[in-house]
């Protein structure tokens, strides 16, 4: 079986061979048969540096987090993709300009043909890594709430490599029955309390078949650490200690010299963004309000004004869809996230950071969120974040149930936090802003 590091790889490169035939047989074409070398030569050494923003437009989609993305999307995604590459590819050929070549044709040309052999690919990978001959035969056991969240996970992205072929609940372990074919087994920890089960199961290793733990499984195969999977014991194993401080002090220098550069470099947009805010929205133009910080130590958080003065009159409430007291005004600035750039000033002073999980208002958190969401002061082991995990991953929260499943997912970036997934979260961002998403 392929691993899915293995089948991204395999895109990966499947993709970058697409977009040179194709590029290929633009010029063959256009030229009506084959052009000499040096024009051959002209075109590749110009679309190479074309082609990387390519595959980053790709991967801004989520086409190579396989573990994410949803097939069903794969129509929009390539044609947004594309279209993005292109827009990117005129502005280096206007910069890059070699020789008198400015290839715009071929551009667009290439861009129709290289489009229907993306989806044809694409659609073929899906297909064939979902079939019954090449998927694994997985036997569940654990918590109806995380068997439910799991199944959901393989039926929407069989092209993972898994077959549930038997799921048991903490009700029916003794009814376990462990078929002959099966490959890997996920089971909760919680479970290994029933003696029984746990020496069954412990006797089947070295037998060839994996076994694994159900939150380990589920964080695999769909970014996010089940709550009802875990308890204190998880933790401990992976939150408990901290072999991090190179990776924190380098995010934390990476976090100001970014902060201030873009500080430096949004100057000429402050000089179009406040003077228009105190016309619209009159004074006041910033916004702050106490959150709560790493350790659950509270801070002062910055934005920019997007509601009606006092929309808050009656205590703290929940953003909600379409709220009406966002202004047209606010509504624009959350969905292209300039509200959030005052926050800058939050990481400079070593409160927040670019990337870790949303803060959250401390009123909130004691009377909503704490009480009826376990673990849930645990998100703040590591850094708040202009924008994070849970962000590019799931839509804006409107709920205590929004909240418990993103806490899910903040979980994972505390368990896994790396200046990769830091870079991955900024990368995923962009698509966030440009597309309005998570509003």
């Amino acid at each position: 079986m392929m691993s899915n590091r293995s089948k991204t790889i395999l895109l990966f490169f499947v993709d970058l061979f697409i977009l040179m035939f194709s590029l290929t047989i633009v010029i063959c074409v256009r030229k009506m048969g084959i052009p000499s070398p040096r024009y051959f030569l002209n075109h590749y050494q110009l679309f190479s540096m074309i082609f990387p923003f390519w595959l980053l437009m790709y991967f801004i989609e989520g086409l190579y987090t396989l573990k994410t993305y949803n097939p069903a999307n794969l129509p929009i995604s390539l044609m947004r993709s594309t279209l993005f590459g292109v827009i990117t590819s005129f502005i280096i050929i206007y910069f890059l300009q070699q020789d008198g070549l400015a290839p715009k044709t071929n551009l667009i040309l290439l861009a129709f043909l290289s489009f229907p052999l993306m989806f044809w690919w694409r659609s073929f990978f899906f297909t064939y890594f979902s079939k019954d001959s090449r998927l694994r035969e997985t036997l569940l056991i654990g918590s109806c709430e995380t068997l439910e969240l799991v199944n959901h996970e393989i039926k929407n992205k069989p092209h993972l490599g898994y077959k549930i072929i038997g799921t048991y609940s903490d009700e029916q372990t003794d009814k376990l029955v462990i078929p002959p074919e099966t490959g890997l087994i996920a089971i909760e920890r919680n479970m290994t309390k029933d003696q029984d089960l746990y020496r069954r199961i412990f006797s089947l290793l070295g037998s060839g078949v994996e076994i694994i733990d159900l939150a380990k499984f589920a964080e695999q195969i769909s970014g996010k650490i089940p709550l009802r999977s875990i308890d204190e014991s998880w933790f401990i194993d992976y939150c408990g200690h901290q072999e991090s401080k190179s990776y924190d002090f380098l995010k934390r220098i990476i976090d100001c010299v970014t902060a201030i550069l873009l500080l430096i470099l949004l100057i000429p947009l402050a000089f179009i963004v406040l003077p228009v805010l105190l016309i619209i929205h009159g004074r006041p133009i910033f916004f702050s309000q106490k959150r709560t910080g790493t350790n659950n130590v509270p801070f002062i958080l910055y934005k920019l004004r997007t509601m009606v003065i006092d929309a808050e009159k009656n205590g703290a409430q929940w953003a909600t869809p379409k709220d009406a007291r966002v202004t047209p005004l606010g509504s624009l600035l959350r969905k292209t996230r300039i509200d959030e750039l005052p926050q800058l000033i939050n990481i400079i002073k070593g409160e927040m950071s670019l990337v870790g999980p949303r803060p959250e208002r401390p009123e909130i958190i004691e009377s909503q969120l704490a009480p009826s969401i376990p673990y849930y002061s645990l998100r703040h082991l590591v850094k708040p974040g202009v924008t994070g995990w849970a962000q590019v991953t799931f839509r804006y929260g409107f709920s205590q149930e929004d909240s418990k499943e993103k806490l899910q997912y903040d979980l994972f970036y505390v368990k896994n936090r790396s200046l990769w997934l830091d870079i991955l979260v900024l990368i995923k961002t962009t698509k966030t802003v440009f597309t309005g998403a998570g509003q």
